[in-house]
C-alpha cells in the first residue's frame, strides 16, 4: 500500500475510531454473540447471520484502519509557500456563476468529506486549487459543464 497523507487530526481521529471498535464495539458484539448463539440454536437463523455479518464489517473495518495507520504520513508542512493552495490549508472560494462562497481544508483522499468542508487533493476540484494563489481564477471542467471559481483566502491551518 502506498503512503497515504494525513493531517495531525485525521491521523489522531483514525486512531480514535480504531481504539473504539477494537475495545469496546468489538468486545461488545463478541459478547452479544457469545449470549445469544445458544438461543438461536442453527447457523442458518437470520438474527444469528444478521450479527455474523455485522462482525465482519467491523473487522474489516478495523483492518482498514490499521492498515492505513500503518502507512500513514502525517505531513505537517508543505513545499510550496503560505500564499499557494497546499495541503493542510484553509481555502475560501466563489463559485463564479452564482456566487457561493465555500471553505474547504484541503486533506488526502482518506479524509476527504466535502460535504463537511474537508476536499481531497485528489478530487477534481482540489487539484484545479493546488499550487494556485489568492486572486487566482481556477477553471474545471465537470460532466455538467465548465465551472469557474476565485480564490478569496488561504490561510494555515496546523491542526
Amino acid at each position: 500500500m502506498a503512503k497515504i497523507l494525513l493531517t495531525r487530526s485525521g491521523y489522531e481521529e483514525i486512531l480514535r475510531e480504531l481504539r473504539i471498535l477494537a475495545n469496546e464495539e468489538r468486545p461488545g458484539l463478541v459478547h452479544e454473540i457469545l449470549e445469544a448463539a445458544p438461543d438461536w440454536g442453527a447457523p442458518e437463523d437470520p438474527d444469528f447471520r444478521r450479527i455474523l455479518a455485522r462482525k465482519a464489517r467491523l473487522e474489516r473495518r478495523i483492518e482498514y484502519l490499521q492498515q492505513v495507520l500503518a502507512n500513514a504520513e502525517v505531513l505537517m508542512g508543505s513545499n510550496l509557500p503560505a500564499d499557494r493552495v497546499r495541503f493542510n490549508c484553509r481555502v475560501t472560494i466563489r463559485h463564479l456563476a452564482n456566487g457561493k462562497v465555500q471553505q474547504f481544508r484541503m486533506v488526502g483522499p482518506v479524509e476527504a468529506d466535502a460535504q463537511n468542508g474537508r476536499l481531497s487533493t485528489a478530487s477534481p476540484l482540489g487539484r484545479a486549487l493546488m499550487g494556485r494563489a489568492q486572486g487566482e481564477r481556477v477553471d474545471l471542467e465537470t460532466p455538467a459543464g465548465r465551472r469557474s471559481y476565485q480564490i478569496l483566502d488561504i490561510s494555515v491551518d496546523e491542526a
